[in-house]
């Protein structure tokens, strides 16, 4: 029983490197072998990035504000807001932007200090997710929330037992660590605290055998769909573990299963006609 996307072998393999460089070290994603996800570049990386958040709200991030918002700072910094826009890119479908658009992006995020490695290139071609509205028009505070969450991670000092996925409780103590991580710094009249977005893809980068790429939303509709109470238990309240139930008893009948094919979603889903799953 898994999660994971069928067509989505690059984007894990690119997710495992970040985990390897990011949450189990404090190495580059870009350049292996460099301290790039520090607790010394990440507080550069908040004193120049999350903590100007309001300095870069609305349209024009990459090609106006980002620039003016990372002017003068090192190299490193620059580098670790590139790899924070690749992480956000990775789980996006191709049809919200296309792989040129992302590339181009991250290069700007970067300052173009460093390149994009060959290797993880693929994984930016197709996604696995279409993003709604909010992600799209306040793209900014995903890679924000990436480089925040990263930070409170090392404060905690935390590990394997958060990302061992032979582990059972593993998954679980993850979510509560992305779940509790809010972006610190708010700006007056403006939801900057709610990147949902990219809590389900932490989730599903992280856990994909746990956690379905979905919108919290569209998580809690499938939870609740009447023609599959037959495979939850009603004292578990937590979606994400509802739809575990729900994914291992229709598997056990049909083989793997995809909640957004023509076949199931109309089990679940009555209001087909937005094509956003996040």
């Amino acid at each position: 029983m898994s999660a994971r996307r069928l067509d989505g072998d690059a984007v894990y393999e690119a997710a495992d490197l970040w985990i390897a460089s990011a949450l189990r070290s404090d190495d580059s994603l870009f350049t292996p072998g460099t301290h790039i996800w520090s607790r010394e570049r990440l507080g550069e990386a908040r004193e120049r990035f999350l903590d100007r958040i309001g300095e870069w709200k609305g349209a024009g991030f990459f090609e106006h504000r980002l620039p003016a918002v990372l002017d003068g700072g090192s190299a490193e910094v620059y580098q670790l807001v590139g790899e924070a826009v690749y992480v956000a890119y990775l789980i996006v479908h191709k049809s919200v932007v296309g792989q040129a658009k992302k590339m181009e992006n991250i290069d700007l995020a970067t300052g173009k200090h460093v390149g994009i490695p060959h290797r993880l290139h693929d994984a930016l071609e197709s996604g696995i997710m279409t993003p709604g509205a909010f992600f799209r028009n306040n793209f900014g505070i995903h890679p924000a929330l990436v480089i925040e969450f990263v930070d409170k991670w090392k404060a905690e000092g935390l590990g394997d037992d958060h990302l061992d996925r032979n582990t059972p409780e593993a998954p679980w103590k993850f979510k509560k660590v992305v779940m509790d991580t809010t972006l610190h710094k708010l700006v007056k009249g403006y939801t900057y605290n709610s990147p949902n977005a990219q809590r389900v893809a932490l989730l599903h980068l992280v856990h994909p055998d746990s956690f379905e790429a979905m919108a919290i939303k569209f998580k809690e509709k499938l939870a609740e769909a009447p023609a599959f109470q037959r495979f939850t238990t009603e004292s578990i309240k937590d979606p994400d573990r509802r739809i575990q139930q729900i994914r291992a008893g229709l598997e056990s009948e049909r083989g793997h299963v995809d909640f957004w094919s023509d076949e199931i979603r109309p089990l679940w889903d009555d209001n087909q006609n937005n094509g956003d799953n996040q």
